[in-house]
């Protein structure tokens, strides 16, 4: 710059004011990442994505797909294929996807491994989780860069913007991003399926002979679709929609071409995942597919419970159950879980404007492309799912709802002449009622960065060396939050089984040095459990639960014939450990 008169209309009007308009933009997303975190963080809060949190550290690890939990359900599956139980040898990883693992193990591999031994101190958490934060608070911003990229490609720069900042400050999502659950990450898919598809339809448009550059076009599509498919298997579904667009969009002999392309590319894609499954257990879903007949929160079909049994058997598929699960998912999707996925308002504006066909015939074929896409997944995912999983469709496909809602927004705004004359100010009105709950979020207080009860990371990290220090090396520990205690103790560790005799039944292959109760247990309701007592000993084989043991925690006197008889040491409030006395050093 020769002088201040040219650094000025640099800044300007030159192409400095681009750079200082992206300085501003990554500034404040910086800002209302830092303070949200700050504020809403409080570690991994479920064991389903400890479970894949401990998988991604395995991969990066170089151990493979295999985890550190021992499930009753994979041991006798196991056993059942003449593979019995080693302390050499990891169990495979059998009810995940594994997309977003292999995300994680991206970011862990290059970690320090300093940072896996540091020990947190309240209110801080562990470092770990915070680079799960980061890797999620990432995927959350390129997700909001692919909504603008797709606003400007369909409608135009002020649909694009709105629709980018009402996606940034929406609390729904913000708080998926913060729970680490990799919602950002189906969410980048999701943007980056129709952005594809906003290409082709140029694409097509402009040249409605398919050429080389619409195959590749085409084959990209299908990439997303398979790793859709790799991060949740109901999001496979996504496939079945754009195979159907591909069928009616395009006409003649290069219908066949394009379908051929789109089906070789989505499967050779999935291919190698699903031959994996298909040689550790015989299923291309690995045991994944009975979420079909699982249902969270029911008690005769818990997912956790079916994990937690030591048998090889599937859960049988009752088809009014079935029915019932997915009548009620999908009610729930269409009265509760669209509205609070993360649009308000502009949730509403979106289904208003199905009514409208925009003067662009491209923007009413992505639209209903969407459409088709939303209904499918609200309407198929709670079939599929057990219930566990909280991505769901109406979270991860709020940005695309969000998008078109601004778009028919405009359309109502550029219809009325003293709206179009002050629309930044009916804009901003729209995202001030946006933005109001993530403002309130953000004024709490500043809270334990961890879920406790039951994860408290010092405690899984003291039992870890404890187990080491204490007991002999073949000893085992058992607990109710396997994924939990895994990955904050970095250790193997068995789930507690549903049945005592499953218990015993393992402690045959490994004997147990000692076992962990958390408020899963303890907060839960099992007096029907507690079994009359006669003497001092209980029935190992019986098929039903624990009460002989939950007995011995009321009155501090476990069960003779019971292996950790030792009376039960009360680490806090509501955590006990049981210890086995034959195993010490």
């Amino acid at each position: 710059m020769k002088n201040s008169q040219e650094l000025i209309h640099w800044l300007e009007q030159g192409r400095g004011a681009r750079w200082m308009r992206i300085a501003t933009v990554v500034f404040a997303g910086l800002l209302l990442s830092t303070i949200y975190s700050w504020k809403q963080f409080h570690g991994i809060p479920t064991e389903s994505v400890m479970q894949q949190a401990v998988l991604g550290r395995q991969v990066a690890k170089g151990e493979g797909f295999t985890t550190l939990v021992n499930y009753p359900q994979t041991y006798a599956v196991m056993q059942k294929r003449g593979e019995a139980f080693s302390q050499d040898r990891l169990y495979p990883e059998l009810h995940h996807a594994p997309l977003y693992a292999l995300t994680m193990a991206g970011v862990f591999a290059v970690l320090p491994e300093s940072l896996w031994s540091q020990r947190p101190t309240p209110p801080s958490g562990w470092g770990p989780d915070y680079a799960v934060l980061g890797l999620n608070l990432v995927l959350f911003w390129l997700a909001v860069w692919l909504a603008w990229r797709l606003g400007k490609k369909l409608f135009d720069e002020r649909v694009a913007a709105i629709a980018s900042v009402a996606m940034a400050v929406s609390v729904p999502l913000w708080e998926q991003t913060v729970m680490l659950t990799g919602l950002p990450l189906f969410m980048v898919l999701m943007l980056a399926v129709f952005n594809s598809l906003a290409g082709l339809e140029e694409r097509l448009r402009d040249f409605p002979v398919p050429d080389k550059s619409t195959v590749w076009r085409v084959a990209l599509l299908a990439v997303w679709c398979a790793l859709s498919f790799l991060t949740e298997y109901s999001g496979g579904l996504v496939a079945l929609v754009i195979g159907g667009y591909l069928a009616l969009r395009v006409a003649g002999s290069a219908r066949v071409t394009l379908l051929a392309v789109f089906a070789a590319v989505f499967f050779a894609a999935v291919s190698p995942w699903l031959v994996r499954n298909t040689l550790v257990v015989g299923h291309p879903l690995g045991l994944a597919w009975q979420n079909l007949a699982l249902k969270a929160g029911d008690s005769t079909a818990e997912p956790a419970a079916q994990r937690n049994l030591a048998t090889a058997e599937a859960p049988g598929l009752d088809v009014n159950k079935l029915g019932n699960k997915g009548l009620t998912g999908m009610e729930i999707n269409l009265k509760e879980r669209i509205w609070s996925g993360g649009g308000m308002m502009l949730t509403a504006f979106f289904i208003a404007g199905l009514a409208y066909q925009f003067r662009d015939g491209r923007v009413n074929r992505v639209r209903w492309c969407f459409a088709a896409v939303l209904l499918v997944l609200l309407a198929g995912q709670p079939f599929l799912n057990s219930g566990e999983s909280l991505r769901l469709p109406a979270f991860y496909l709020a940005p695309l709802i969000i998008l078109f809602g601004a778009g028919f927004f405009f359309v109502l705004v550029d219809s009325q002449q003293q709206l179009t004359l002050h629309w930044r100010w009916v804009a901003a009105g729209v995202l001030m009622l946006q933005t109001l709950p993530l403002v309130r979020d953000c004024l709490e207080p500043r809270r334990i960065h961890f879920h406790y009860p039951p994860y408290f990371p010092g405690l899984f990290m003291e039992l870890s060396r404890d187990m080491q220090n204490r007991f002999r090396p073949e000893a085992g520990v058992a607990t109710d939050v396997p994924a939990g205690t895994a990955w904050y103790g970095q250790m193997r560790v068995w789930s507690k089984p549903e049945r005592l005799r499953d218990f015993t039944q393992i402690m045959v292959d490994q004997p147990m040095g000692a076992l962990l109760l958390t408020p899963v247990t303890l907060d839960r309701p099992f007096f029907t459990e507690l079994a009359a007592r006669t003497g001092d000993n209980i029935n190992l084989t019986d098929a039903g639960g624990w009460g002989g043991v939950y007995t011995g925690l009321v009155t501090r006197r476990m069960p003779a014939n019971f292996a950790l008889n030792r009376p039960p040491q009360k680490l806090t409030e509501n955590m006990v450990l049981l210890v086995n006395p034959f195993l010490a050093r």
